[in-house]
């Protein structure tokens, strides 16, 4: 409604409007697009001329005459005021209030303080109108309510299904061959950590043939003997290695890790 009308008129309008709904209907909207006109102290009471906006819509009922039994509690006045509002075809076109004879020509309506605004029932009984608890919350509020999504919690966890997924996989980890076996250096014991007492004369005679090795081959370049002669020397020495133990059991260790990866 337009703040130009008085807390008074505000508080008795509306419930005017709650109160003749089912008669008047399109109330409240006049209401809230009408201006005050002309204002008189009748000495007994109060009218206040209601000017609607022209370019409304023609009200859906056409009550014509006064309507509305809509009482307030004014200053010091020992008795309630009745205010009701005179419609013609449904349009608005006054505020009345009625004192009941008591004298109101000191009053002023536009700051006056009030309290007590009630209606009466067709039992006679009066009951107070409370904007808050009779006028529904708009309907427009609940589109801007986003109740917050529950989180989803899976059954069970997440397990790599696909392919792109297994590829990410680590491989199953093959049988790691040890160079000291390899060579003859150690030989592989169950427990970890723990070498054979066969370690130490296998790691002389690898140094031997390495040495050995060595110096054949720079005797080879210095004195430009055959290369059948470095390459006999080297077959000899591969056989005698491959003939070790340690580096045989090695070899078919890793062999059948590998057979079974597959």
């Amino acid at each position: 409604m337009s703040p130009r009308f008085t807390p008074l008129e505000t508080a008795v309008l509306d419930a005017l409007a709650w109160e003749l709904r089912d008669l008047a209907p399109d109330l409240a909207g006049q209401f809230a697009e009408s201006l005050p006109g002309q204002r008189r102290n009748t000495g007994s009471g109060l009218l206040t001329e209601l000017i609607v906006d022209r370019t409304r819509p023609e009200p859906t009922t056409t009550p014509t005459g006064r309507f509305g039994t809509t009482h307030a509690m004014v200053g010091d006045l020992p008795d309630p005021v009745a205010f009701q509002v005179e419609l013609r075809a449904g349009r608005l076109l006054y505020l009345f209030g009625d004192s009941y004879g008591q004298d109101t020509r000191d009053i002023d309506f536009a700051t006056v303080p009030f309290d007590q605004v009630f209606t009466i029932d067709a039992a006679g009984e009066s009951v107070a109108f409370d904007p808050l608890a009779l006028m529904p919350p708009s309907p427009l509020l609940d589109l801007h309510r986003y109740p917050e999504p529950e989180p989803v919690t899976p059954d069970r966890p997440l397990a790599n299904a696909g392919p792109l997924q297994r590829l990410q996989e680590p491989l199953p980890s093959a049988p790691q061959l040890s160079l000291d076996a390899l060579f003859g250096l150690t030989e592989p014991s169950k427990d970890k950590g723990v070498e054979t007492s066969s370690s130490q004369p296998l790691s002389n005679t690898l140094k031997s043939w390495v040495i050995i090795g060595l110096a054949l081959l720079a005797a080879t370049v210095m004195f430009r003997l055959p290369l059948g002669f470095l390459g006999f020397f080297a077959v000899y020495g591969l056989v005698n290695l491959f003939r070790r133990p340690a580096l045989m059991r090695e070899l078919g260790r890793m062999l059948a890790g590998l057979a079974r990866t597959r």
